[in-house]
Formats: C-alpha cells, sequence, structure tokens
C-alpha cells in the first residue's frame, strides 16, 4: 500500500487560483449563505441540495474561488478545499478492504491539518452507508465520527431524493451538517449564465455562438424540456448543437468556413431529443393556433363548440397565461357514442405534436378495482413487476409530448380519482420507485356517458353525482358533444369514403361512387345507434370485403374501375359494379370530393376519365378495333346486394354462387 498518500486529495484551491474552475455567475443570495455557514462555530459543513443539473457543483466551484481571493475573510483564506482522488484510490487498491484502509488514511490528512483543509465530497456515500455503494461503509463510519468529533470540515453536495432518503434520517449526521436547498435558476438568469459560459464550447469547436442562439437555446429548452433543469439543459443543447454543426461540416453539408452556430441547429436538436419534426419546432405558432378551429374541423365535423374550447385552451397554454405547472389542457369530453370525442383526441395529438399515434389511450373499465391503481403508477418495492413501473408513468416518461386519454372515466375506482387530483393540478405523478413523472406537456382528455343523453345545461348537475367537486374543478372545462345532424353525417361521409379511394388506388383500383349511394350510407349512419363507428363497419362490409374477395380471385385488375351505387329499380340495394368505362352508358357516376372548407392536404383526390353528367355517353376510340367474338356472357357484369327478410345482407360467398359474376373488360 502506497505510503505517499497526500496524492490522492484535489487540491481545489490551487485549481482556482490557476483558473480551471468554473465561473459562477448570479447566485450571489447562495453564495453568501454559504459563506456564512462556513464562518459559523458550530454546524459549519454546509450541504448543497437540489437535482442534477441545477448547478450545485458550480455554486460549491464559485465559492472555493471567492475563497483563494482577496476579498475573503483571513478565516476562509487559510483555509485548503480538498477533494478524493477516488479513481485514483480504486486503481491502487486490489479489494474492499484496501479501498477502505487507504480512503481513511487520506481522510486522516484532513483530520491532521487542525480545520485547516476542508473535504469537498461530491458523493453521499463517504458519509452515509448508501447500498449502491457498500464498499463506502467503513469510510462513512470514519468521516461520521470526525464529524461528531469537530475534527472535520467538509462541504458536500447532495440531490434531494438522496438528502431526504438517507441524509435526514440519520440523525447523527444532521447534527453536524447545514442543509442549503438551491433553486433553479430563472429563464433570464439561466440565459446570463449559459452565455458566460459558452467560452468552453467556442473554444472546443472552434466556433462562434451569438447571444441570440443562447437565448433560443433557453427558450426551446425551458419549452420542451421540463423535466430536466437549467441551466445543465440548455449547456447540453448547445454542447449538442455545436456537435451537429460539426457533423454537417465533416460530411460536406456545410462550407469548412461556416464557423457560426445559429438557431438552427438548436432547432433540429430539440427535435432529435423531443420528436417534434423541426418545421413544427422552428415555426412561429401563433399563425396556426389562430387558425387551430379551421385545422381540427377538417376531421371533426359537426362539434364547433367542442373544438372551439380545446382551441381556445392551447392558445393560453401557448400564450403564456395558463399556469406552467399544469398540464397544456385538461378536458372531461361528454356525449354519447360515435360523436367524435376520440376522433378530436386524435385531431389534437396531431395538431400539436404532428403524430395521431401521440395518443395514450386507457380504458378505465379495466380500472374499476382498488389494486389496479399501481397498474398506472408500478407495484411497490419487492412485488412482481416493480421494475417495468407502471403503464401511465413510464409511458409519460419516455414520451412526454403526447395526448393521455382517459376512456369512460366514470368507471375508474375513487383511487385512481384522487390520484389524478395531483395530476391535474401540479402536471406530475410520482411513481412506485420514487421517481416524479411530467406531465405538464401532455393533454389530458376523460371521456365519459354520464348525463350524455340530458340537455347541456343538466349535465354538469348529473356529473357531480358521480365526481366530486374539487375533481372537476380542476379541469380546463367540460366539453359537450351533441348528436350528428344529417349534413354532417354527409360530410363525414365523404371524408371517410375519401380515404378509402385514397387506399383504393393505393392497390391500383379506381373507386368512384355516386351522390345516391353517399346518401344510402348517411341514411344508414343516421338510423343506427352507433354514429359515425357504424360507417365504418358499412364500408367495412359493404364496400371493402367484396371488393377484397374479388382481389383475392383475380377477378379485378389493376387500372379496373369500380363504381358503388344504389340500384336505381329497387332504390334499396347497393351494387358493386366492376367493369370498363366502355361498358358505362347512360348513368349518373359522380367521384368522391370534399367540399372546399373540408378537404385535408393529405387525403388527395382521385382523378378519373369517367364523365360526370347525367346521360353521358362514353368516348369512341380513335381507331375502331375489329369486333371481337361474340361473349356467351352478358355485357354488363354488376355484383347486386340484397337485404333478406331479416333486413341483413347475404354473404358474398352466396351472391356469387348466385350470380356467378364475371368482371367485364370491354
Amino acid at each position: 500500500m502506497p505510503t505517499d498518500v497526500s496524492r490522492y486529495l484535489i487540491n481545489y484551491t490551487q485549481m482556482a487560483k490557476e483558473g480551471h474552475l468554473t465561473q459562477l455567475v448570479g447566485r450571489e443570495i447562495e453564495l453568501e449563505r454559504l459563506i456564512h455557514i462556513l464562518l459559523r462555530s458550530t454546524k459549519n459543513n454546509p450541504v448543497i441540495v437540489g437535482p442534477a443539473g441545477i448547478g450545485k457543483t458550480a455554486l460549491t466551484e464559485g465559492l472555493i474561488s471567492f475563497m483563494a481571493s482577496e476579498n475573503a475573510p483571513e478565516y476562509l483564506r487559510q483555509k485548503e478545499v480538498v477533494g478524493l482522488d477516488v479513481a485514483r484510490l480504486m486503481l491502487d487498491t486490489r479489494n474492499e478492504s484496501d479501498y477502505a484502509e487507504l480512503t481513511k488514511r487520506v481522510m486522516q490528512l484532513v483530520v491532521d491539518s487542525n480545520h485547516q483543509k476542508v473535504l469537498y465530497l461530491k458523493d453521499i456515500s463517504f458519509l452515509v452507508n448508501v447500498d449502491t455503494n457498500p464498499e463506502n461503509k467503513e469510510p462513512a463510519k470514519f468521516l461520521k465520527l470526525s464529524l461528531t468529533a469537530d475534527n472535520i470540515d467538509c462541504i458536500i453536495e447532495t440531490d434531494t431524493m438522496h438528502y431526504v432518503g438517507f441524509m435526514e434520517k440519520d440523525t447523527t449526521v444532521m447534527g453536524c451538517i447545514q442543509p442549503l436547498l438551491l433553486e433553479e435558476p430563472s429563464l433570464e438568469d439561466s440565459i446570463q449564465i449559459v452565455d458566460a459560459r459558452k467560452s468552453a464550447f467556442e473554444e472546443h469547436y472552434g466556433v462562434s455562438i451569438p447571444f441570440e442562439t443562447v437565448r433560443v437555446a433557453c427558450q426551446l429548452t425551458a419549452r420542451y424540456i421540463k423535466q430536466r433543469y437549467f441551466p445543465e439543459k440548455a449547456l447540453d443543447l448547445l454542447d449538442d448543437s455545436a456537435s451537429l454543426l460539426m457533423m454537417d461540416i465533416a460530411k460536406g453539408d456545410l462550407d469548412p468556413n461556416s464557423n457560426t452556430l445559429t438557431p438552427d441547429f438548436c432547432n433540429r436538436t430539440i427535435a432529435d431529443w423531443t420528436g417534434i419534426p423541426v418545421e413544427k419546432v422552428d415555426a412561429e405558432d401563433k399563425n396556426r393556433l389562430a387558425k387551430a378551429e379551421d385545422i381540427l374541423r377538417k376531421r371533426v365535423v359537426g362539434q364547433d363548440n367542442a373544438v372551439k374550447v380545446v382551441a381556445d385552451a392551447l392558445r393560453r397554454a401557448r400564450s403564456g397565461l395558463q399556469d406552467p405547472n399544469r398540464p397544456i389542457g385538461s378536458f372531461l369530453f361528454i356525449g354519447t357514442t360515435g360523436v367524435g370525442k376520440t376522433e378530436l383526441a386524435k385531431s389534437l395529438a396531431d395538431f400539436m405534436f404532428n403524430d395521431e399515434t401521440a395518443l395514450l389511450r386507457i380504458d378505465m373499465s379495466e380500472y374499476m378495482e382498488r389494486t389496479s391503481v399501481t397498474r398506472l403508477i408500478g407495484p411497490p418495492p419487492g412485488t412482481p413487476g416493480y421494475e417495468q413501473g407502471g403503464l401511465l408513468t413510464e409511458s409519460v416518461r419516455l414520451k412526454p409530448f403526447q395526448v393521455v386519454l382517459f376512456d369512460e372515466i366514470e368507471k375508474a375506482h375513487l383511487d385512481i380519482l384522487n390520484l389524478m387530483l395531483q395530476l391535474l393540478d401540479e402536471g406530475r405523478l410520482t411513481d412506485s420507485k420514487g421517481v416524479t413523472v411530467d406531465f405538464r406537456n401532455t393533454i389530458i382528455i376523460l371521456t365519459s356517458n354520464v348525463g350524455a343523453n340530458l340537455p347541456s345545461y343538466q349535465r354538469v348537475e348529473k356529473l357531480t353525482e358521480y365526481f366530486r367537486p374539487e375533481f372537476l374543478n380542476r379541469l380546463d372545462d367540460i366539453v359537450s358533444f351533441h348528436q350528428l345532424k344529417e349534413e354532417h353525417l354527409r360530410v363525414i361521409v365523404d371524408i371517410h369514403l375519401n380515404k378509402l379511394l385514397k387506399r383504393a388506388k393505393a392497390v391500383g383500383l379506381n373507386v368512384i361512387v355516386d351522390d345516391k349511394a353517399k346518401d344510402w350510407f348517411v341514411d344508414e349512419v343516421f338510423t343506427s345507434k352507433f354514429g359515425v363507428r357504424a360507417l365504418k363497419r358499412l364500408i367495412q362490409e359493404q364496400v371493402e370485403n367484396p371488393l377484397s374477395l374479388l382481389i383475392m380471385q383475380d377477378r379485378l385488375k389493376a387500372g379496373q374501375d369500380v363504381f358503388l351505387r344504389v340500384d336505381p329499380t329497387s332504390k334499396r340495394k347497393l351494387q358493386v359494379l366492376a367493369r370498363t368505362v366502355q361498358t358505362i352508358q347512360k348513368e349518373e357516376v359522380v367521384p368522391v370530393s370534399l367540399p372546399e372548407e373540408h378537404k385535408s392536404s393529405d387525403i388527395p383526390e382521385v382523378e378519373s376519365d369517367i364523365p360526370t353528367q347525367v346521360n353521358a355517353e362514353p368516348e369512341e376510340d380513335p381507331i375502331p378495333s375489329p369486333p371481337p367474338p361474340q361473349p356467351s356472357v352478358p355485357s354488363e357484369k354488376k355484383l347486386s346486394f340484397t337485404p333478406g327478410v331479416d333486413g341483413k345482407l347475404p354473404s358474398i360467398s352466396d351472391i356469387l354462387e348466385e350470380t356467378d359474376l364475371e368482371v367485364s373488360h370491354d
């Protein structure tokens, strides 16, 4: 074992005199408080408590620099701040016992200095016995005995969790230390701190970082990275952005002489961190949010009041007028099934995060028992599944930008509703592991059928029978959804049929629907009890299923025209006609198209050569072909769906057997 143990001490005072420590910006009040603690006669061992990245080390190094300066009191100038070189200690020892023995010998040097040396500890395990570092058990005992005997002075850093979990429970340690709770700096202070420390990045990368880039970096991290703390998160963004600039230069995407870090690189880095497209990070949201109703109405038809309530809440959140410590928005949607509640939630996910799948849907009918709370936040320690965490907390922790939909909230157990009080009010939840999950970047939507059949003015009174007032008061708004009218259903039918046309076009089919067929769908949905959900089933059963069967039987070819109409004779039968253009005569065929105010840029219009006039005659071929042999089948083939006695449509197989369908290729 080495005889000269002084080489295992890091002399921070000497480093401060040589200018190797971090320059402290701001924190004048905290620095003054640390000096007062060090000058005390008892409990003169300060413990700086705060989460990671908040600036604990920068504050300590600023204190050491002050103690080494001429401005410090003589009592502090005489002291030398040292730290343990843990890496070298571990390298020079072969086992835990040797490591513990050598560490105690090094700390004995500090004890023998008669308070002229101050021990700087970043690792709390040297003071208390932490399970993650059991090899420090003996050094921890030695240090605690030296503290209680007032033989050693310390400056200690720790995060809030370890301070509460270990230090506060040790009465011996608490009798010797004085805590200083460090708060996160404000945005304005963080800009000044980051601007003062950007020189390290400029020197490392050989670039210039303007003040405007520093300001944008702090604003972006304040808006999008709420689960971390200033100033570290803004410094990390600058570091990562400068690295991105170097990569672009190395790939040849930029001129090698480009040596200025612009805000564009910060936007791209934030997009990589959060998954939000760079154009939405970079774009000014004011115009888009001002037109939020128009954008949402392209998908959510007939619920103008619900759309406006949600859009108003989004604008409040983005304008800075809403409490920043709450979710972006929290709403309770009331209405019967199939009126657009879930569709509005999907539209919000697409509008805010450019991703319709950024939607966590939780069916609360599965959470009716008291024990189901653990499924949301995770089981308690020592039980199966503890390592995996909870469904709700883990999903939001890994993907903080999303819409969280609690479906049929009235079915949830009372304990879950109590749990949600904290989520709605403070924008955070603590899981079973003790990790605080940030919900401030989420939109919380709850749906319920309670009072859905009552007039709007009676719904709130009905809700109070199921939910406590303190729960309802924490919501941004209670949104009522009314039954859809026939004109609304016509627009919705156009939207869904246009989506079908897009999918059919992708497989080479040109599906054309006339107006009477659209009316048939509207009538079926209007008389249904399932709202718009019935439309999806109708399209699937009446159009997609027969077309799929014909495709599998190779009875439809690429480029084939498929017509969907109501039988002009019975007015009740829905027909799927699989024929070429030349066989269509004296029929009204109109391609599906959306009204201008409801067209969506992501649903292209399907162009067709089919005439759109009533009784239009087919175009003649410019070069007549020889007459083909007379076919043994009729020139017009069609597949008709006729409701049976019980009102149900026959199976596709039965229809094919009865009609012996063959697709015409005239």
